[in-house]
């Protein structure tokens, strides 16, 4: 008798990690891709009328940096990778004031405050709470993940969108520095 269990154990497994098998293999192009179409007009203009406040509750209205090359970064305090590319793209802003960076925290206030206090950086810090993520798809961001980086030219169009963590030459690159 445990001979026939084990033997339709095994079958059931076989049969179990084959369909799941089969339906990776079916719909490995949601998995595989890692570009996705770059957001049209509508998704730009969304974010020109956004307004969301910084940690210290100053107010930001997002249209007025329209007409200026823009770094969109989705992110989170709780994200490892968010906080390890924070640095350098301080160091971006630092050294390109002509192009806009914002942080979009997809957290709650007192969060960014403490980690404002522990690690300061040189762009603004906003909070987008519950917003955040819903404009971050409408951005593109069709996998839900943080970070997330959108580039904005100064003509208005998304020329780049990066799943994951951004390091500097990749924005150098997709900025022509």
């Amino acid at each position: 008798m445990r001979n026939v269990a084990r033997v339709v154990m095994t079958v059931l497994l076989i049969v179990v990690l084959g369909s799941g098998f089969r339906w990776l293999y079916i719909n490995r192009a949601q998995f595989m891709n890692t570009e996705s179409a770059l957001p049209g007009a509508t998704a730009v203009a969304a974010v020109w009328t956004t307004t969301l406040p910084d940690h210290t509750g100053k107010t930001y209205d997002l249209s007025q940096v329209k007409g200026k090359p823009l770094i969109l970064n989705f992110w989170a305090t709780w994200c490892e990778p968010c906080r390890d590319e924070m640095p350098e793209i301080s160091e971006l802003a630092s050294q390109h004031p002509e192009i806009v960076v914002l942080g979009l925290a997809i957290d709650e206030a007192a969060a960014v405050h403490e980690f404002v206090e522990s690690t300061p950086v040189s762009y603004p810090l906003l909070i987008a709470e519950n917003e955040g993520m819903p404009l971050a798809e409408l951005l593109g961001n069709n996998k839900g993940v943080l970070p997330y980086t959108v580039i904005i030219s100064a003509q208005g169009e998304v020329t780049h969108i990066f799943f994951g963590r951004v390091n500097r030459q990749m924005l150098q690159k997709a900025l022509n520095l």
